[in-house]
């Protein structure tokens, strides 16, 4: 233990001179891929990655599976949605509240990180009328 304590010390005290400091982003994929996602008649461009992040912080990176399934039943039976305003909790980079932006009155997309806000806004721009849709 006295050993292990040592060689804490030693690195601490030689931090200036031998230290290699990695940004955050470093660890973080943003090497997102723009895919296209057809429901019904409605066609979504979005930047997302194409596997999952390690970070359980991050898994709105992508689109998940239960996403297209709910996007496929919400193009089916759009009528539900005509004129309704909806809040979508943990969008991601945002395939189901895009999808509804084309059929509701007012959207408003949140997440929590920032990381994958920065994503979202992006894929907000690409393509939707930006009167109906709110990112937070």
């Amino acid at each position: 233990m006295e050993i292990e304590s040592q060689n804490i010390q030693h690195r601490q005290d030689n931090d200036d001179d031998d230290c290699v400091c990695l940004d955050e982003s470093f660890f973080v994929n943003q090497s997102y891929e723009t895919q296209t996602f057809t429901y019904g008649s409605h066609v979504l461009r979005l930047l997302c990655l194409d596997s999952a992040s390690t970070d359980y912080d991050l898994t709105g990176q992508l689109v998940w599976p239960g996403a297209e399934l709910l996007n496929n039943h919400l193009a089916q039976n759009s009528d539900f949605l005509t004129a309704r305003s909806v809040i979508e909790l943990g969008s991601g980079v945002g395939v189901t509240g895009l999808l509804c932006s084309q059929f509701c009155r007012q959207v408003l997309m949140t997440d929590h990180n920032d990381i994958v806000l920065k994503v979202l806004r992006q894929n907000i721009g690409l393509q939707s009328p930006a009167e109906t849709l709110s990112c937070a």
